[in-house]
């Protein structure tokens, strides 16, 4: 986490990532932090977003933090054109630029995502999308979210989604969670 960004809309994001070291290296295995964040501040929080999102990705946690414990999920399986592309992106540029480098990055063999995603027309997890479907959930000044959903976690997966959909190689049918937030 930078400095000056562990508070974004009152939200201390500190309280919800790995225990670190004094070298802030990370000294806490997933299962741990997995007990942990359920014992005390995220207990609705599904294991599999706990490590797949908050866990791995524990230096921008700060980017979502005032939602999390307002946040509830569903796994759900959508048909392709119900899937969002890049307007889902609060950086839609991402979006753009690995979608156009998706076959580059297929041959690439430093890449799993893109080979496995290649090879099976969808992703290996499910990437995490918030309902925003009129704008009820009020953007900060460190991020825009969209409408009706913004895309959480998963950028590389639904970039490369949108590639395989534009060439016709997607499935029909893809796994997401889909976050709500409850007042």
């Amino acid at each position: 986490m930078y400095q000056g960004e562990a508070s974004i809309a009152g939200v201390d994001a500190t309280q919800y990532a790995p225990l670190r070291n004094g070298d802030s290296r990370v000294i806490e295995d997933a299962k741990t932090y997995v007990a942990r964040m359920h014992a005390t501040c995220l207990p609705h929080f599904p294991e599999e977003l706990l490590v797949e999102w908050l866990y791995r990705h524990h230096n921008t946690l700060h980017t979502y933090a005032f939602l999390f414990e307002s946040l509830r999920f569903r796994h759900q399986t959508w048909r392709l054109e119900d899937v969002p592309g890049c307007e889902a992106f609060e950086d839609r540029k991402f979006c753009v630029n690995f979608s156009r480098s998706f076959n580059v990055r297929a041959r690439d063999p430093l890449d799993w995502l893109a080979q496995y995603m290649n090879q099976h027309g969808t992703w290996n997890t499910p990437v995490v999308l918030l309902e925003n479907l009129r704008g009820e959930i009020i953007s900060t000044p460190l991020i825009t979210l969209r409408q009706p959903y913004h895309l959480l976690e998963g950028h590389r997966r639904l970039s490369f989604l949108v590639a395989l959909r534009n060439q016709g190689r997607a499935r029909l049918e893809h796994t997401v969670w889909l976050a709500r937030k409850v007042l």
